[in-house]
């Protein structure tokens, strides 16, 4: 094999010879049943990607989490009690002259914890806090509540292996009681409090997380402790603490109402955007551009969302693949139901795969994840037939076809963001908006080319509304869109990027996830966009006074 790729090496080849011999060899894994061949000639088209990869892609390096951007001689602090939280908060107040932040898992991007240029030459002090090992959670079930600490992890957090583990995930362990909370987010390796504190929820607008909360217990900027409720006469701190990004105070324990836990069961279909077909092997079974077709019952997207119990997408996301070769898209959705069948019997578990199941269970996720990536990079170049290399590599391991599953509650509903290094820009618009927004997007992918449409997939999918003041869907249902910038990309940087969708959308005012990138003028608009923004910096004055 090394004397055969050692051929490779030495001759001069142009991009449409490579462009070919990968054809080729995905046309021969299409054509063989045998697994272990199509093992083999996966592994040979790795190797020929990797003895050319200096041609078209020199990926980045990804630093993904706050601790990894931090200055090296920073000092993390992780108090495993409220009472060290409490005298750390005291301390900061009675000196004046000390910022105290709070880091959870990491998951968010760093500027939204603090920007890493205020830490170097600045004037205050700056105590970073980690929770990851404050964490445990009490049940009460006679009242159907858990009561959490605000550092415990959602699910079992794959990158902190030193405080994390199933058994002591909240998710987990109020599952095992018999509970769950009525929705997650897309990721759920957070920390509780962080979840909360950024605005994080699910797909669905029939469901939320914040709907769920009925208590928060939170240390304020002067160190005095608060046990707020939505039950309160006056419960204006309990609805400005729930998304408040740390800036009220550390919040140390939140309550949750919990319903009886359920599976979900749902399917993953990946179509053709055209035609309409309710068959997805001949097209798509969602209308992302039209009014639908009701002679075909095939929805509109705003029909899709806003329907859902229609369609059994109580839980639903898309994801669309705009690149040419590609274009298409990819419809999860989801809904939940018992986990036992009417005779008791526990209902079996067909968990859903990253990817769709390729050659039996003998091809390795590493290596289809590897291939993917170099895909993701051909992407990027100028060359049409790196381009249409990686249109094929997509398309192979995003095949149309449709995938089956059913899962507990906590295991089927998020997706892992373990596999692929991105970091996205969040925006959020009225529900009323979603066919504007949908062809926004279509119209910024057909004029701007390959710069604007980048080497990834864009998320759309819901999020019902909330009551909580600072939260993006604050007193209204919305559509989102994940703008999602693969951070191995070799060109350009996630806000050159970002900033073509956020010029794009400026004239619709959209909200932004304040764990994700924002623009930098967001900050001027946010009075303008949150009716009660300035209720809640009153209490923000009251509850922090020295910031």
């Amino acid at each position: 094999m090394d004397k055969i790729f050692g051929f490779f090496k030495h001759q001069d080849h142009k991009p449409e010879e490579h462009h070919e011999y990968i054809k080729d060899h995905i046309f021969k894994i299409n054509e063989t049943n045998d697994n272990k061949e199509k093992l083999r000639i996966l592994k040979k088209i790795r190797r020929y990607l990797d003895l050319f990869k200096d041609e078209w892609t020199t990926p980045k390096p990804v630093k993904k989490r706050i601790h990894t951007t931090l200055p090296s001689k920073t000092k993390i602090e992780y108090p495993t009690e409220e009472t060290e939280i409490q005298r750390i908060i005291k301390d900061a107040y009675e000196d004046g002259n000390t910022i105290v932040r709070v880091i959870g898992s990491g998951h968010s991007v760093p500027e939204a914890i603090l920007d890493v240029s205020d830490i170097v030459g600045g004037e205050k002090k700056i105590r970073f806090l980690c929770l990851e090992k404050y964490h445990g959670v009490e049940i009460d079930s006679k009242n159907h509540t858990a009561t959490v600490k605000a550092g415990t992890h959602l699910n079992q957090d794959p990158e902190d292996v030193e405080n994390s583990t199933l058994q002591n995930s909240f998710n987990y362990i109020i599952d095992q009681a018999g509970y769950a909370l009525p929705d997650l987010g897309g990721i759920a390796h957070q920390t509780v409090g962080g979840f909360i504190s950024t605005g994080s929820s699910g797909g669905t607008l029939i469901n939320s997380v914040h709907d769920s909360i009925i208590k928060i217990r939170i240390i304020d900027g002067k160190g005095d402790i608060h046990n707020l409720s939505i039950d309160d006469a006056d419960n204006s701190k309990f609805l400005a603490a729930g998304v408040s990004l740390g800036l009220l105070g550390i919040i140390t324990k939140i309550t949750f109402k919990l319903i009886k836990n359920y599976y979900i069961t749902g399917n993953q279909v990946i179509a053709p955007i055209t035609p309409l077909s309710n068959d997805f092997n001949l097209g798509c079974p969602i209308d992302l551009l039209g009014d639908g077709d009701k002679e075909k019952k095939i929805p509109s997207i705003f029909e899709f969302f806003t329907n859902c119990k229609e369609y059994d997408a109580d839980y639903a996301r898309i994801f669309w693949w705009p690149q040419d070769g590609v274009n298409r898209l990819t419809i999860w959705k989801a809904k939940p139901i018992p986990i036992q069948s009417t005779d008791g019997t526990p209902l079996p578990i067909n968990s859903y795969n990253e990817f769709p199941v390729f050659a039996g269970s003998e091809i390795p996720a590493q290596l289809v994840a590897s291939l993917v990536m170099i895909a993701l990079n051909l992407f990027s170049s100028e060359n049409k037939f790196y381009k249409k290399i990686a249109a094929y590599l997509i398309s192979l391991f995003n095949p149309i076809g449709i995938q089956e599953f059913q899962d507990i509650w906590y295991s089927g509903l998020p997706v892992s963001d373990t596999i692929f290094p991105v970091t996205f820009s969040e925006l959020l618009f009225p529900i009323e908006k979603t066919s504007d927004v949908v062809h926004t997007l279509n119209n910024l992918f057909k004029s701007g080319g390959q710069k604007v449409v980048g080497n990834f997939a864009t998320e759309i999918y819901t999020t019902k509304k909330s009551h909580f003041w600072l939260s993006q869907s604050y007193n209204t249902d919305s559509i989102r869109i994940d703008i999602q910038y693969f951070q191995k990309n070799p060109i350009g940087t996630p806000r050159e990027f970002l900033q073509q969708y956020w010029d794009a959308f400026q004239p619709y005012n959209f909200r932004c996830h304040w764990g994700k990138i924002i623009p930098e003028e967001y900050g001027k608009r946010i009075r303008s966009l949150y009716e009660k923004y300035d209720d809640w910096m009153k209490v923000r004055e009251e509850m922090d006074p020295k910031q």
